[in-house]
């Protein structure tokens, strides 16, 4: 995503960007076509549905150091994981420390559904350089017959906001 305005004439202000942190999922169709959703209803489709946060902060383009710690209400049999991600023994918490880029205000991150992904609540912790800057509450839904055409804004969760879907964003890759 890029930032346009138009430029400020001196007696103009331009207006304030309101800063956003949102949870998201994306889901791969039957037709190939990946539709995305601002909601934190995530269906457990394997190889299909993938959940993120994005958190525009705004600022130049930068490195960060990101600390992100995962909780899941109930372990996971797997987890595929890097080097810079420890994973606690009874595997329902995992704690990630990397740099990660600011692009155009905006740090993302987003993980896909693999087969032994809990059903439950997932929540992520994000502190970007040693500050607490957001929590994001996840709910993984069961789709015992992995239809692919799921729409997440049908499913239901006890801590579920209302979803949209929206069109992919557009982030810009460094130069």
């Amino acid at each position: 995503m890029a930032q346009s305005a138009a430029p400020a004439t001196p007696l103009e202000k331009p207006a304030a960007k309101p800063v956003r942190s949102i949870p998201y999922v994306s889901i791969t169709g039957e037709d190939g076509k990946q539709r995305h959703y601002e909601t934190n209803a995530i269906p457990l489709l394997f190889h299909r549905a993938c959940f993120g946060w994005r958190m525009y902060l705004g600022g130049p383009n930068r490195v960060v150091s990101l600390k992100e710690v995962l909780t899941t209400s109930q372990p996971a049999e797997q987890v595929i994981a890097g080097p810079e991600t420890e994973v606690s023994a009874d595997k329902t918490k995992a704690t990630t420390r990397m740099l990660e880029t600011v692009q155009d205000g905006v740090l993302q991150r987003s993980w896909c559904i693999i087969p032994g992904d809990p059903a439950g609540t997932y929540t992520y912790d994000v502190s970007i350089d040693g500050e607490p800057r957001g929590e994001f509450v996840f709910c993984a839904i069961e789709v015992p017959d992995q239809n692919p055409n799921t729409d997440p804004r049908e499913l239901s969760c006890p801590n579920k906001f209302n979803a949209v879907e929206r069109a992919q964003p557009q982030i810009r890759k460094a130069s």
